[in-house]
């Protein structure tokens, strides 16, 4: 997998099917969005791309105490990567950058660099500033100009959701069986 950290360096793409999140944990709900997006890619032809943010825009952001990455970014792009992920873009999160609408993120990055085709999104996934960018603006922004978005419903185990925010639960009160169903693998991290 080819790991970029500046637009400027992202190489010229033809077409590609682009996910956008945090990826922290790479845990199944992330496994199945990156799953989907790397079959569609091999259906259509395209190149799949993740874009990923450095820091976790929580850490920027100062939202909820206590916070702490599942894993180091390093460990998440691995874990990308073994989903036979092309290109993962490492956006640089900071206060400057957590200002920027959806709408200039979407039309700059996703449409204008990486010539998506087709915007793979999670459940209850929102980008933007102030989280302005919900599925349904996003989407409805996106088929002006031309983007397919494809929501991914989401993965569930033992009727409940799989989140990034529960893993960490879990991690907090030492529940690391849990942890690692919810993840799909050990975690490595056990002195948290």
């Amino acid at each position: 997998m080819l790991t970029i950290r500046e637009k400027s360096e992202i190489p010229e793409i033809k077409e590609s099917v682009v996910t956008v999140g945090s990826f922290d944990g790479v845990h199944l709900g992330h496994c199945r969005i990156l799953d989907f997006l790397k079959q569609e890619a091999v259906r259509t032809g395209r190149v799949s791309v993740v874009v990923t943010f450095d820091p976790h825009p929580r850490r920027v952001l100062g939202r909820g105490d206590g916070f702490f990455t599942i894993n180091p970014l390093e460990e998440n792009l691995e874990l990308i990567a073994a989903r036979g992920i092309d290109i993962a873009f490492v956006q640089k999160f900071d206060t400057e950058f957590s200002k920027r609408t959806y709408q200039d993120f979407v039309k700059e990055t996703v449409i204008d660099r990486l010539h998506a085709r087709t915007l793979v999104m999670g459940p209850n996934h929102a980008v933007g500033h102030n989280r302005s960018g919900s599925h349904a603006k996003i989407k409805e922004f996106c088929m002006e100009h031309g983007l397919e978005v494809v929501e991914i419903p989401e993965e569930t185990l033992n009727d409940s959701g799989v989140h990034s925010a529960e893993i960490r639960r879990l991690i907090m009160t030492g529940k690391w069986d849990e942890a690692d169903t919810l993840l799909g693998y050990k975690y490595k991290h056990r002195n948290k």
